[in-house]
């Protein structure tokens, strides 16, 4: 590495990057006005918070750009197009943001079944309302990705006595150990899709998006969970058809959502999704947690010692594939 490359930081907290800082010789840029690194020659990318289409425009202006790092899980599909076609090495976050995730999701999807919303909505009105209440026990509940969100996420519906099915793209069958994919009853490959979400209470959506994964879950495979289910969606918005989403909850298909994520953030205030009955919608904040900032910063500096000292780095994306 030359020791007058910079780096090219995308929305890193002044704490991370004074972290960076220390570590990196070279100069670094956020490619503000008049900055020194701006024109000068570009050994990598850091990205924690930042408009895809502003990243892979910088990318598409630096081809001697080797190596971008992300703190998402997901990468953007135009960056994993950029580097399948000059071989820039992407690393991303996998593995920083599965606890806090997972705990979201319970905590939502329990709010829906313990009729959370109704009560409050009750408590501001000073009503005394009794809500008719369910149980997470014994439920069906799938989860649809099993990357480290999509397992934790399964073991804590496993804890509350729900039987939990997986998807994952590869091979279908029993877990091969308990220590691999603990609290899953069976898993289901890429060709099982179907057979996966037949008759389910609770779709978790916990994968990332690509090629394969856009508008994986539409009118077709709504229609194939058990009429009141609920839906719950952490991984990125454009995987599940939003217009399909409300015709199922209109319709009565669905009994509920939970959407962390969505097709246009921040979520247009046009959209129905706002209004309708049963939605909880949060503000992509599901890893919002000091927990997971502490983790995505560890990785990151990790990752640029590893970059300056030309060793492997962490969790290296297949673009292909798009983790």
């Amino acid at each position: 590495m030359e020791r007058d490359a910079g780096l090219r930081l995308f929305g890193l907290p002044p704490r991370a990057g004074e972290r960076v800082a220390a570590l990196w010789p070279g100069p670094l840029t956020d490619g503000g006005p008049g900055d020194r690194a701006a024109s000068g020659p570009c050994a990598g990318a850091l990205l924690w918070r930042g408009d895809d289409a502003e990243v892979a425009a910088f990318l598409a202006d630096r081809p001697e750009c080797r190596w971008l790092h992300t703190t998402a899980v997901g990468v953007p599909p135009a960056v994993l197009r950029h580097a399948a076609r000059t071989g820039l090495t992407v690393t991303n976050g996998a593995g920083t943001h599965g606890s806090a995730v997972a705990e979201h999701v319970l905590a939502v999807l329990l709010a829906h079944l313990k009729a959370l919303p109704r009560t409050l909505a009750a408590q501001r009105e000073r009503t005394w309302e009794v809500p008719v209440a369910a149980e997470l026990r014994g439920r069906r509940a799938g989860v649809l990705g099993l990357g480290d969100i999509g397992r934790r996420t399964a073991r804590l519906l496993d804890a509350f006595g729900a039987r939990v099915t997986g998807f994952r793209r590869g091979t279908a069958g029993r877990p091969d150990s308990e220590d691999v994919l603990p609290g899953l009853r069976t898993v289901h490959g890429r060709e099982r899709l179907a057979e996966f979400l037949h008759g389910l209470d609770v779709l978790v959506v916990a994968v990332p998006l690509t090629e394969e994964t856009a508008g994986l879950v539409g009118t077709a495979e709504l229609a194939l969970l058990r009429p009141g289910a609920v839906l719950v969606n952490v991984g990125r918005g454009p995987v599940v058809d939003e217009a399909a989403l409300v015709a199922a909850l209109r319709g009565g298909r669905l009994g509920g959502a939970a959407l962390d994520v969505f097709a246009a953030e921040p979520l247009p205030p046009s959209s129905p999704l706002w209004s309708e009955p049963g939605v909880l919608i949060t503000p992509h904040s599901a890893d919002a947690t000091a927990g997971t900032d502490e983790r995505c910063l560890d990785l990151l500096l990790d990752n640029v010692i590893r970059f300056r000292a030309g060793r492997p780095l962490r969790n290296v994306v297949d673009p292909a594939r798009g983790y």
